[in-house]
């Protein structure tokens, strides 16, 4: 699957590239990402062998009319000609990650143990891009048993500032002195 998916992704991407607007091949693939994660029915009718290519091309022009790229509207309908739909988020995924990589962006993931208003994310995303000296981008999840603080994930590096991890120091400091 990888395979496939990176092929798949890396001539879309070499297409946004040559076009010189990877901005929006990204803003695309993003609203294509966001519809079919909503409903995963949506990849498996797109994938339905039973129906006809046609059918399913000019679903995806009355879907998508006017909303994306003509070449990403294209791209869609090759992955459903050479029966390559159901890789459509993994695709859509390495994409991003090929647009990351081309503006020089880290990504990574933020826990707190509550919702952080957006304002409160983009602090954190700075001051993590001093840190590393490099664009950051965070994802946010919620993790009630954090406590408080947060946990920031960069490429398999952890960065724990909750008051569960310090919780569970002081526990471990605390039994290892006895």
């Amino acid at each position: 699957m990888d395979a496939i998916t990176s092929r798949y992704a890396e001539s879309l991407f070499s297409l946004a590239l040559e076009e010189n607007d990877i901005l929006a091949y990204q803003k695309d693939m993003a609203l294509i990402t966001e519809v079919f994660q909503s409903d995963a029915k949506l990849v498996q009718f797109f994938s339905h062998v039973a129906i006809s290519d046609d059918a399913m091309m000019r679903l995806l022009e009355k879907s998508f009319k006017e909303q994306i790229n003509q070449y990403v509207m294209n791209f869609l309908k090759l992955l459903v000609k050479k029966r390559r739909f159901k890789y459509i988020l993994a695709i859509t995924h390495e994409f991003e990650l090929l647009c990351y990589a081309h503006f020089n962006i880290k990504v990574g993931t933020i826990w707190t143990a509550y919702e952080l208003e957006e304002n409160e994310v983009i602090k954190i995303e700075k001051a993590m891009s001093q840190k590393l000296n490099q664009k950051v981008q965070l994802k946010q999840i919620v993790d009630p048993s954090l406590i408080g603080g947060v946990k920031v994930e960069i490429e398999n590096h952890v960065y724990d500032d909750s008051i569960s991890s310090k919780l569970d120091a002081l526990r471990s400091n605390l039994l290892g002195s006895r």
